[in-house]
């Protein structure tokens, strides 16, 4: 059984969301592809290596598996995984692999899961990998769309997006950083994440112009907060001096930063588009 799930673009609103803030956030039209057979052993390939249940390489699958075996016994599955979405950039590899593979999963072993089973499903499986999340990336991964969380307000994005991939990063570990920068300074924090959040309720509806302004001063958020770095705050210059407002994606410190796509994008770079389906079964 082959499942898919897309992965996703945070265009504002993130770590704030994590307290209690906004965020605007869509599906993308890149995909994670799992394929799941019976087996006899527990069995994942992926370009990250070949394993069985190992929470070290394949640590969202694995638990995944673990998280699928609780409801439905199995004693094994041969798990082969293809992704059109860079790892740990930012842009939902992580969410999209939990949630194709609870997908495939269900489909495999009979055992058919609905799509807000396999959102709780996954979301279980980011906090035991990340320790603290806030469930968006599981959430657009399964359901796809354009949404406002927490409220889950379906909206429409109206632009594509270039997008330029940095280097890879820990996610866990920028979160931690904001953590510990909030514990000494809360009330320098919590008023950033209220910017932010303003941000968030304000994009959707926003022509591109005023869309890319919110793109500049969300950014300069960012760094505030301690997710950017001298390496990204350079390059963000350069492709201001070339045109382009750009921001990054996700938890900061690598990944990838995005702009809005006007027949004209940074060299290295691709364009994504928003993406209404989430997880599906495709034909094998």
């Amino acid at each position: 059984m082959i499942a898919s799930a897309p992965g996703k673009i945070i265009l504002f609103g993130e770590h704030s969301v994590v307290y209690g803030r906004h965020a605007l956030v869509s599906a993308i039209n890149l995909r994670c592809r799992v394929e799941a057979k019976k087996s006899k052993v527990f069995r994942v390939v992926s370009p990250l290596g070949i394993t069985g249940l190992d929470f070290k390489v394949h640590p969202y699958v694995s638990f995944a598996i673990k998280r699928f075996s609780e409801l439905k016994r199995i004693d094994g599955a041969e798990l082969i995984i293809k992704s059109e979405i860079p790892i740990a950039s930012g842009l939902g590899s992580s969410a999209a692999v939990t949630v194709a593979t609870l997908k495939a999963l269900s489909g495999e072993f009979d055992f058919m899961l609905t799509d807000e089973e396999i959102f709780e499903l996954a979301k279980k499986v980011e906090l035991d990998v990340q320790g603290r999340a806030s469930g968006i990336d599981p959430f657009i991964s399964t359901f796809g769309g354009s949404w406002i969380f927490p409220e889950r307000k379906k909206v429409e994005i109206l632009f594509d997006f270039f997008v330029l991939k940095l280097w890879e990063r820990s996610t866990k570990m920028m979160v931690e950083k904001v953590a510990k920068l909030r514990e000494k300074h809360p009330e320098i924090l919590e008023r950033i994440f209220d910017a932010i959040d303003a941000i968030a309720l304000k994009a959707p509806g926003c022509d591109s112009e005023d869309f890319e302004e919110l793109i500049h001063i969300n950014q300069s958020l960012l760094r505030a907060i301690g997710v950017s770095s001298p390496e990204i705050d350079e390059l963000i210059s350069k492709l201001e001096k070339d045109g382009f407002k750009v921001k990054l994606t996700g938890a900061g410190g690598g990944g990838c930063i995005f702009g809005i796509y006007r027949d004209r994008k940074p060299g290295g770079s691709f364009v994504v588009k928003p993406e209404m389906e989430g997880v599906r079964i495709e034909d094998s």
